[in-house]
């Protein structure tokens, strides 16, 4: 049977459609037949927008990314809009923590202009050196990703915590009395990350700045 002229389905309603199989149902439950079950379509109408499920997958990463930027612009220095950018995708992860697995075994370029090319270029416009840009972003990505990925499992340990108890006491009482919660510990690390990072673009600014006629560095600003 051929293709109609018009699809029967929008690729952004199929992807909100996954990702809402996803949150209810988990990663195992999505496939070409579930969503196509759940669109009211044949699974061959999925293949006029995705030439997998692969696709599909990356496309639910997509729209959770749009949502967690809102496409709204930040504002502030680097230093105050780039937490922020951390922030709002781990809250996105953890509303959708069926997408970790996905997000997780992607590479950064796949990732998609959402979460790589805006944030770059603002900040080589705000003077950050090239050479710190990609090694910033990739640092501050995996960490969000690991930090919802082990927040996702809290509760589970923390289940345990009684039968944990009798065997070993102490190692209970740390995890019971945590001074501080996963969302402060957070973004200590995010500014740790800044801090060494800013470091690094100020020994960078310092090795390219021009020399004068004696061989000496000439002062900027």
């Amino acid at each position: 049977m051929p293709r109609p002229r018009i699809p029967l389905i929008s690729r952004h309603n199929a992807l909100v459609a996954a990702l809402e199989i996803m949150d209810s149902e988990g990663l195992e439950a999505l496939s070409i037949r579930r969503l196509a079950a759940a669109l009211g379509v044949n699974g061959a109408s999925l293949y006029h927008h995705f030439a997998s499920k692969e696709e599909i997958l990356a496309g639910t990463v997509e729209i959770a990314l749009a949502e967690a930027h809102d496409g709204r612009e930040p504002s502030g220095t680097w230093r105050e809009w780039l937490p922020e950018n951390a922030r709002n995708l781990r809250r996105t992860l953890l509303a959708h923590p069926a997408l970790l697995p996905v997000v997780a075994g992607l590479r950064m370029h796949d990732l998609g202009p959402r979460l790589l090319k805006a944030p770059a270029g603002r900040l080589l416009d705000e003077g950050v050196p090239v050479a710190v840009v990609v090694p910033l972003l990739d640092a501050l990505a995996a960490f969000v990703i690991s930090s919802s990925i082990h927040e996702t499992v809290v509760e589970t340990r923390d289940d345990q915590l009684a039968a944990l108890a009798e065997q070993d006491p102490p190692l209970a009482r740390a995890l019971t009395d945590r001074g501080l919660g996963a969302g402060q510990i957070f973004d200590l690390v995010v500014t740790c990350i800044l801090d060494a990072i800013e470091s690094a673009v100020e020994q960078q600014r310092a090795r390219w700045t021009p020399m004068n006629p004696r061989g000496r560095r000439r002062a900027t600003g």
